[in-house]
């Protein structure tokens, strides 16, 4: 067979082209100077970052290994990780409940407080959220120390095709001597090396997701594993690209059995100025006249007693512990030691400070951690100190169950001061705590005591 000129000129010249296109591949995928590029794009990144605020939602989920895997000793560990994953469905779930908060970035330093709340100071995460599990480093730390610091050994592992979008795929390891990643339980916190591997776009570098597991940990920690999957996003804020988490997942398994499972999301997220202040103590009230203005000066008096009612509704379909919530008084209160008389009808404003659904021997339990913080007198808000004296329950048109209001117990706890626990026993899975809910409290004078937590690298 004959092939013409123009062919063989044709051939050669596309010939030349795919050559090119692979040299040009080739070029692309050096993996030691695309690694270096996306190190350099991580810091930029970084280093432009402006303050803001966030608001995170954290859905949180417990389980527990089916009996038949339950009851294995931190040796075990291995064994039980690796049967959870051949075998989720062994896994049951027993408790779920939800977190919203503000989470301020300054100077790569991560501050919270509860949704709304506007007092920003330098408590940690666990001093806010008491129990249950709770992680930090979102935003920059892990970021920093992964791609920014000098302690991360990097394996390039290749390229794929996901979604339609070309990406690169590196595994990174950081040992324990040159982590600064700690877990923490209520007694103890131990810094521990980590592995993982992140993606990034084959052609504009972005970072897309990052994935770590913790090595072994320590026995007295009572925790087999942990693992975290954080996925980043670009956003414009004042006309500078930022780099953000999208979404964090935490896994965390206990020696015990249990798995706790949160994922968090972030809204809102918006530039504050340099010069805000964020950390600050109660704002002042504003001062008004007349029987206004004398309402500053009140200084309620210890033992003074307060039935509260709750103004709305609390489901925990979508409610959150951080949300405010509003209450009233269902009579009127005398304080002894000012001489004044609260109205009934007086508005109260709190916050759910715990909001957890569990099964227990079969049953669907609801346990409200509620605070009170605030009294409406002529118009000014009074902040307040209570301690829970019991639940009344509330009146003839609330949603009843089994044709009467369930027995509620009430409780305070040491380590959360002026926080009452309601515990609902044996309601529907869809139960809403209804508007007009009612409880004794009294005037207390509180103090603070820090918790523990997941920390951050």
């Amino acid at each position: 067979m004959r092939i013409s000129w123009f062919c063989r000129l044709t051939c050669s010249f596309i010939g030349l082209l795919l050559c090119g296109q692979l040299l040009i591949q080739a070029q692309e995928l050096d993996p030691d100077e695309t690694l270096l590029q996306i190190r350099k794009q991580v810091a930029a990144a970084i280093s432009r970052l402006p303050n803001y605020l966030c608001t995170e939602t954290v859905e949180r989920q417990t389980f527990f290994i089916a009996d038949a895997l339950s009851g294995r000793t931190a040796g075990a560990c291995n064994q039980m990780a690796a049967e959870i994953d051949k075998s989720p469905k062994d896994l049951k779930l027993v408790a779920t409940d939800r977190l919203r908060l503000d989470v301020a970035l300054s100077r790569q330093s991560e501050m919270y407080s509860w949704v709304g709340e506007g007092r920003f100071d330098d408590r940690n995460l666990s001093e806010i959220v008491k129990h249950g599990t709770t992680s930090t480093g979102a935003f920059g730390s892990f970021l920093h120390a992964i791609f920014v610091s000098h302690g991360a050994i990097f394996t390039f592992k290749g390229r794929s095709n996901e979604n339609g979008r070309s990406v690169l795929q590196y595994d990174f390891a950081v040992p324990l001597e040159a982590s600064g990643y700690t877990v923490s339980n209520e007694t103890s916190s131990e810094r521990t090396g980590y592995t993982g591997s992140f993606t990034a776009d084959a052609k504009t570098l972005d970072l897309l997701e990052l994935a770590f597991r913790t090595d072994p940990l320590p026995p007295e920690l009572k925790i087999c594993r942990s693992s975290s999957t954080l996925r980043y996003t670009r956003i414009q804020m004042k006309g500078v690209e930022v780099l953000l988490p999208s979404e964090v997942l935490v896994r965390m398994l206990g020696t015990d059995g249990h798995e706790s499972r949160n994922r968090t999301v972030f809204t809102g997220c918006h530039q504050f100025m340099g010069e805000s202040k964020l950390i600050f103590d109660e704002p002042p009230a504003e001062i008004g006249s007349g029987e206004t203005a004398k309402a500053l000066n009140v200084k309620l008096g210890d033992g003074l007693k307060m039935s509260i009612a709750l103004a709305q509704p609390i489901d925990p379909q979508s409610a959150a512990a951080g949300d405010p919530v509003n209450g009233v008084l269902a009579k009127a209160a005398k304080d002894s030691a000012s001489g004044l008389t609260i109205p009934k009808g007086t508005k109260v404003n709190g916050r759910i400070v715990g909001l957890l659904s569990y099964d227990q021997q079969g049953a669907s339990n609801l346990e409200l951690g509620l605070k009170w913080e605030s009294l409406e007198i002529g118009g000014i808000g009074h902040q307040m100190k209570l301690a829970v004296r019991a639940a009344i329950g509330g009146s003839s048109h609330l949603a009843l169950i089994h044709s009467h209001f369930p027995d509620i117990p009430a409780m305070n706890r040491p380590e959360q001061p002026g926080v009452g626990f309601f515990l609902f026993h044996g309601v529907p899975k869809d139960y809403a705590i209804p508007a007009g809910f009612e409880a004794e409290w009294v005037t207390v004078a509180a103090s603070a005591k820090a918790d523990s937590t997941q920390g951050e690298p």
